[in-house]
């Protein structure tokens, strides 16, 4: 795969694909939302930040070390954004990623996310041989802890008294092997 070309993935409601100019309202809709930062890395997000988000997005290289890509989730059905799923390719330990996850609210609960994430996860493992699949969730993050363990995520580690967005907070690290991502 050169650096300018992207995967696409279909799944039956979804295409993950590359970000695009025509993204950046959806983007900006729902990561400007609070219920939606809450539990993410971000705070007041703004119009400004969601297009230069996209701009580096448009060209941003999967799988190269020490580096964050966001894949675009899309509804099938209109075209539209939805959400995004973040893949952070480590150094250490080599052959393993992080991922992340946000959705507009209008669509969680539905099962986009799990759809979404079936369909990055196969990717990963099968498409760049990873071996490993990191997430983490704080405490709170009910939906989330839910949905990594129904994917087949196990716990790994319990993170006590992290700071995040100005309080202490108990956060879970979760993992999944390729070995049992193929069993399932």
């Amino acid at each position: 795969m050169s650096k300018l070309e992207f995967f696409e993935i279909e799944t039956s409601r979804l295409k993950l694909r590359r970000f695009k100019d025509e993204d950046v309202s959806n983007f900006y809709k729902y990561r400007s939302n609070p219920a939606v930062a809450i539990y993410q890395g971000w705070e007041n997000y703004t119009y400004e930040q969601s297009i230069n988000f996209i701009e580096k997005q448009k060209s941003a290289v999967m799988n190269i070390p020490n580096s964050w890509v966001q894949v675009a989730i899309e509804n099938k059905m209109d075209g539209q954004l939805i959400g995004d799923i973040g893949v952070h390719t480590l150094s250490n330990p080599k052959n393993q990623v992080e991922v992340g996850f946000t959705l507009e609210p209008v669509y969680q609960n539905k099962g986009y996310a799990f759809e979404a994430l079936q369909g990055i996860l196969d990717y990963l493992f099968n498409e760049l041989n990873k071996e490993k699949i990191n997430a983490i969730a704080v405490e709170q993050n009910s939906s989330s802890i839910k949905l990594l363990k129904k994917l087949g995520f196990h716990e790994m580690n319990i993170i006590e008294n992290s700071f995040f967005k100005g309080q202490y907070v108990t956060e879970f690290m979760f993992g999944l092997s390729k070995n049992d991502w193929n069993k399932r």
